[in-house]
C-alpha cells in the first residue's frame, strides 16, 4: 500500500527489533537512523534522498523527539516520497534536487510515548499520522521468548528454567522497593540469557557432562551478575531468599577471576587503600557490565567511592596488560551544543562537540584496546537520550549531518551519577547499572586512610584512640538529627569536613574543639 509502520510502546518492547525483522523477510537493507533536536528538516532530506535512491528501509528511532517545527517540513518530505512509491513513478523532487525512485525504499518510524516518564517528546502532528501505519506494541511474553533463546544458546532443559526465570523477574518487580534505576524488561533478561549462553559454551569446551541442574546453577549465575550489582541493601537480602525459592537446593558460588582479583589488591596497596570486600565485589561487578553492555552507570551518593571504583579498575587492567584510553567530561558542565557537536544552518557545516570529538578518536583505536568514554555528572534526558542508538544493540551514533559512527565491543560509555530521578525508562533499560548506597561505606576505613597519612607515630596512636572514644559517637549523633541540617550534605561529606578540621593537631582539647567544628558546622 505504500505506507510506512509506526510501532509505538514503551520501552525495550522490541519496536525496532520488528522492523528489521520484517526488513529481513523481504531481504532489504535496513538502516536505523536515532532522532534527537539537533537533526533538522535538511538532515532528513539528505537521509531520505539517500534511502530512496538506494532501495533500503530506514527505521527512525524515538521519532517524537524532533523538534514540533521540524516535523511538518518532514512531514511534507514523506508525502512525496510516498506518492512517488505509490504511483510508481521514475523519480521525484525533494530539497530542489530530482532523484531516482528506487520502489523498495521505505520509511518507518518508532517512538516512546509522550508524557509518562519520557521526557522530551512531543505528539505527532496529524498529517504526519495518516502516512504511517500505527501498530501499538505491548508487553510480550517473555516465558517463549526466554525459553526459545534457552534452545539457542544451548540449554536442554530450557523450558523448566524459562518458567522459573519470569515468575521470579515477575516476583522481583512486585515484592522489591520500586527504584527508578529497576529494569525488569526484556532487554535484562536478553543480557541474562546471553551470558548464561557464554558460560554454557565455556563448560562445554571444557569437555564436561551438563545435567539440568548444572544448567540451573549456571543460569542462577548469570542472574546474579547481572542483578545483583544494581539492588539496594535491602532488597539484595530479599532478592537471595527469592532465588532460593525459585531454585531450591542448588548452592551458588559467582564466578571467580583470580588474575584481576590480585591485580586489584596490588592496586589498592599501591594507592594506601583499605581492602574492601564489597568494594572489591563492585569492581568485579563493574567489570563484568562493561563486557555485556556498551553502557554502564555508577549510581550512588557523592563520596561512597564511584570514581575510586574505575580508576582502581583502569590500574589494574594496566597491570594485566591491557590498553587503556580514557576520556572524562562533565556533561552538564556546557550546554547541549557543546556537548553533542551543532550544526550551521548556513554553511551545513557540522562542528564536532566534546563527546562526538571524543567518539571519533576512540572508533580510531585497535581492537584491543579498552576505551572508556567517561561521563561524571546529572543524567538528564535532554542529552543522554541523544545516545539511544549507541547503547543499544545497534551501536550506532547517528550526527545530524547524516554521518554515523559505528563503536565496537572495545567502547563502554560510563556514566556517573548520585540519582536517576531524571532518567526516562528508555535510558534504564539500556544500561548496567552498579549501585553504591550509603549503608555500604564503611566510615572506620575512611578514618583508618587518613590516620595512615599522619607520619608521627605517637600521634597517630593518640588520634586513633580518641577517635574511638569521641568521634563516632558523635558522628551517630549527628545522622539522626538529619532535618537539623541547613545544607543536603552526605555521610562522607560531614566525615571529610571533620577530618578536614584535624590537620596538625596533638592535643585532646584540640581535637575535641575540631571534630565539634566539623561535626556541627552544619547545624
Amino acid at each position: 500500500m505504500g505506507y510506512g509502520g509506526n510501532p509505538y510502546g514503551p520501552a525495550g518492547t522490541g519496536k525496532t527489533e520488528s522492523v528489521k525483522a520484517l526488513g529481513q523477510a523481504f531481504g532489504r537493507q535496513v538502516l536505523v537512523f536515532n532522532c534527537d533536536e539537533g537533526i533538522d528538516f535538511k538532515s532528513m532530506g539528505r537521509i531520505f534522498i539517500g534511502l530512496v535512491k538506494c532501495g533500503a528501509w530506514g527505521c527512525f528511532d524515538e521519532f517524537n523527539r524532533l523538534l514540533e517545527e521540524q516535523l511538518s517540513a518532514i512531514s511534507q518530505q514523506i508525502q512525496v516520497i510516498q506518492y512517488a512509491i505509490k504511483q510508481g513513478e521514475p523519480s521525484l523532487e525533494i530539497l530542489n534536487r530530482q532523484i531516482e525512485v528506487n520502489k523498495n525504499a521505505g520509511i518507518f518510524v518508532t517512538m516512546n510515548p509522550a508524557g509518562k516518564g519520557y521526557g522530551g517528546r512531543s505528539k505527532l502532528p496529524d498529517n504526519l499520522k495518516q502516512l504511517f501505519r500505527p501498530v501499538a506494541m505491548s508487553k510480550p511474553d517473555n516465558e517463549l521468548i526466554a525459553e526459545v533463546l534457552l534452545f539457542a544458546e544451548g540449554f536442554k532443559s530450557s523450558k523448566q528454567l524459562a518458567q522459573k526465570l519470569i515468575p521470579l523477574f515477575t516476583l522481583s518487580s512486585q515484592l522489591l522497593s520500586p527504584q527508578q534505576h529497576y529494569d525488569w524488561g526484556l532487554r535484562a533478561l536478553k543480557t541474562i540469557l546471553t551470558v548464561g549462553g557464554e558460560l554454557i559454551q565455556k563448560e562445554k569446551a571444557k569437555g564436561e557432562a551438563i545435567n539440568p541442574n548444572r544448567e540451573a546453577l549456571i543460569l542462577i549465575k548469570a542472574i546474579r551478575i547481572n542483578t545483583m550489582s544494581k539492588l539496594t541493601f535491602g532488597d539484595s537480602k530479599k532478592f537471595e531468599f527469592l532465588l532460593n525459592d525459585m531454585f531450591p537446593g542448588i548452592k551458588v558460588e559467582d564466578i571467580i577471576y583470580e588474575d584481576l582479583e590480585k591485580a586489584i589488591h596490588e592496586t589498592l596497596t599501591e594507592l594506601n587503600l583499605e581492602q574492601n570486600p564489597k568494594q572489591l565485589s563492585k569492581m568485579l561487578q563493574f567489570h563484568e557490565a562493561t563486557n555485556q553492555r556498551m553502557g554502564v552507570v555508577i549510581v550512588g551518593p557523592s563520596g561512597c567511592g564511584k570514581s575510586t571504583i574505575w580508576k582502581v579498575l583502569k590500574k589494574s587492567y594496566e597491570k594485566l596488560g591491557i590498553h587503556m584510553l580514557m576520556n572524562v567530561m562533565n556533561p552538564k558542565s556546557m550546554p547541549r551544543q557543546q556537548l553533542l557537536g551543532e550544526m550551521d544552518h548556513d554553511t551545513r557545516e557540522f562542528k564536532d562537540g566534546v563527546l562526538t570529538a571524543s567518539a571519533r578518536q576512540v572508533v580510531k583505536e585497535a581492537q584491543d584496546t579498552k576505551c572508556w568514554i567517561i561521563c561524571d555528572g546529572d543524567i538528564d534526558p535532554e542529552w543522554i537520550e541523544s545516545l539511544n542508538s549507541v547503547l543499544d544493540d545497534n551501536h550506532l551514533l547517528t550526527l545530524p549531518n547524516g554521518e554515523r559512527i559505528s563503536f565496537g565491543d572495545n567502547v563502554n560509555f560510563i556514566f556517573e551519577s548520585d540519582n536517576l530521578k531524571f532518567a526516562s525508562p528508555a535510558t534504564v533499560s539500556r544500561m548496567g547499572m552498579i549501585f553504591l548506597s550509603e549503608e555500604d561505606v564503611d566510615v572506620s576505613r575512611l578514618v583508618h586512610t587518613w590516620i595512615h597519612s599522619i607520619e608521627d607515630d605517637s600521634t597517630k596512636n593518640k588520634i586513633g584512640a580518641w577517635m574511638d572514644e569521641i568521634f563516632y559517637k558523635g558522628l551517630d549523633w549527628v545522622l539522626k538529627i538529619e532535618d537539623k541540617w541547613i545544607i543536603e550534605t552526605t555521610k562522607v561529606g560531614i566525615v571529610h569536613s571533620v577530618l578536614s578540621s584535624l590537620e596538625h593537631i596533638d592535643t585532646k582539647a584540640g581535637f575535641i574543639d575540631g571534630v565539634i567544628r566539623g561535626l556541627g558546622g552544619n547545624l
